[in-house]
């Protein structure tokens, strides 16, 4: 297992904790397809706490809640504000973007547009679009990227954001990308700057790349949907999270940790959600 031990890691490197799709509930008895997704989440921070402490950042793809429970982010509030680090939010498509600039208002759980850490700076890209599963990006923040890229060329720049922008290969899955990915994959294209893309959505590893720029997604930390798979399908793979260590050079990292076992209730005959 590749973690980021602090004995590893240059002392300007950033170290990047991503978890997404929490997708926790009002109620912590609430499950979907079986799992407890509070246990579960609750689980995969334990883990990150023995593999991979300490993050100088941890951001969080998206679907932070099934619900966008006003319950449910409150506790959430206060599992991340236990950690004593920086955390950054986005919403998905289960979540309300207003909902989360209201209540993630705070250091040090923030919902906000750019971050701006030592060498790199972080872009968090809005991409939910009301009563959709699917998502798209919106002018106002291409426009604003483009101009913040272009305010601190010194900067290397992660973009974030919680839909795909390029197919993963799961036919059922990619109907529910970005929509109109064309002005950000030309972003990444035009500016080297641009040194990768994270992502949620897609419960599942998924590595690419576009012009060279890499492209990473992350696991859920409660359940995973099977890669390559024509119609919606349940992986047997554990939760987990994604780390990242990011040079001052612009260099990234990577690797992918996971608990040992999948959630003891995992109903993998699910046919959705």
């Amino acid at each position: 297992m590749n973690v980021f031990l602090p004995n590893k890691c240059s002392p300007s490197d950033i170290k990047v904790l991503q978890l997404s799709d929490l997708h926790l509930m009002s109620s912590i008895d609430d499950q979907l397809v079986g799992v407890n997704t509070e246990e579960s989440f609750l689980s995969v921070l334990k883990l990150a706490h023995e593999e991979s402490w300490p993050p100088d950042l941890i951001i969080l793809t998206g679907d932070l809640s099934q619900d966008s429970s006003t319950q449910s982010y409150k506790r959430l509030i206060g599992h991340l504000e236990k950690l004593k680090t920086p955390c950054y939010v986005l919403p998905g498509n289960h979540d309300t973007p207003n909902t989360l600039k209201q209540l993630f208002s705070n250091s040090p759980v923030s919902y906000q547009p750019f971050l701006h850490y030592r060498e790199w700076m972080f872009a968090f890209l809005n991409t939910e679009v009301p009563g959709e599963e699917g998502g798209a990006l919106y002018d106002v923040e291409i426009n604003n990227l483009r101009e913040e890229i272009n305010a601190h060329p010194d900067k290397n720049v992660l973009i974030c954001l919680h839909h795909q922008l390029i197919p993963v290969g799961s036919k059922w899955l990619d109907t529910m990308a970005v929509s109109n990915p064309e002005a950000l994959i030309e972003i990444i294209e035009t500016y080297p700057a641009v040194r990768g893309v994270i992502h949620g959505h897609v419960h599942q590893s998924f590595n690419s790349n576009i012009e060279n720029t890499p492209l990473f997604s992350a696991p859920s930390t409660c359940f995973q949907f099977k890669p390559n798979s024509k119609e919606f399908a349940i992986d047997k793979l554990p939760p987990g999270y994604r780390w990242l260590r990011l040079s001052a050079q612009g260099d990234i990292s990577t690797d992918i940790i996971r608990l040992k076992e999948a959630p003891l209730n995992l109903d993998q005959d699910s046919a959705g959600y």
